[in-house]
């Protein structure tokens, strides 16, 4: 791709909800829009530590805390309440907050446009805080109003705080960039668990980890293609189904594949149907 020189306009700010699995292995959702994006100022978090001896600075090291600062739309959107502020929605269609209520952690991704390429950011650990109530009377012109949620991107566990295209970025990551949340890619690409059990006319799920792309399910017995077990990817989901006509005497390989990696790209998991 062409090299940019500038950037400007924030836009394509999305969110996507962020959990951990049982190792402690980030899982993120699908990116939802937010639209209304005005403005995004982040500074960072956190100063080296510096150690004196022998009268300078013997010793410095980083303290990379993440960033915060504010973010600025036209209006919060309900999903964004729902999901990460964890507002809920009554019989009557209306949005209850709730003090008790505990916010929800998410992966924010943005871009800004370059004059040769648009530069793509995602902030994998973010919490944010409740937005002001603010408005005014209408005078002679409309001022309009926007709201601030003030973000703080934190670091994940294994070090990760954020990730942003280059001139050099593969354009298959490029181009998927909202639509799965870019895991680096000495992240293996995994499922878990790697082994399941289910029962006729039965489903079950695992969660897909780490995909950087399009992530597609095949079954097969002995190497053969099988239909006696359908599985269908839902986001980070892999959802498994049965009938009562599914043989229960094989073993099942569910071989996911992740379009956005040239090596690494499979995962494998074995299924057994038992008939209870």
């Amino acid at each position: 791709m062409p090299k940019n020189k500038v950037k400007y306009n924030l836009r394509n700010v999305h969110y996507a909800l962020l959990t951990f699995d049982t190792q402690g292995n980030p899982v993120f959702g699908t990116p939802v829009h937010i639209p209304g994006a005005v403005s995004l100022s982040l500074e960072a978090n956190g100063e080296p530590s510096i150690f004196f001896a022998d009268g300078y600075a013997y010793y410095v090291v980083s303290n990379n805390q993440g960033y915060e600062g504010d973010l600025e739309i036209a209006l919060v959107p309900d999903s964004f309440r729902t999901d990460v502020l964890k507002e809920t929605m009554d019989s009557n269609n209306v949005l209850v907050e709730d003090a008790t209520a505990e916010t929800a952690a998410f992966a924010l991704l943005f871009e800004f446009d370059g004059d040769k390429n648009k530069i793509r950011h995602v902030l994998y650990n973010c919490t944010a805080s409740r937005p002001t109530i603010e408005s005014a009377t209408k005078e002679e012109e409309i001022e309009v109003k926007t709201e601030k949620l003030t973000i703080k991107a934190a670091p994940l566990e294994g070090g990760y705080v954020k990730a942003r295209t280059s001139d050099t970025t593969n354009a298959t990551a490029y181009n998927s960039w909202f639509s799965n949340v870019y895991v680096p890619q000495n992240a293996d690409f995994a499922v878990n668990p790697a082994t399941l059990t289910l029962g006729l006319e039965d489903s079950g799920t695992a969660t897909i980890l780490n995909a950087l792309g399009t992530v597609t399910a095949a079954v097969t017995v002995d190497g053969e293609a099988s239909g006696m077990v359908q599985a269908s990817v839902s986001g980070s989901t892999l959802t498994l189904t049965t009938t009562d006509q599914t043989r229960t005497d094989v073993l099942y390989t569910v071989t996911l594949t992740d379009s956005g990696r040239t090596t690494g790209n499979t995962a494998v998991l074995t299924l057994t149907v038992e008939d209870e």
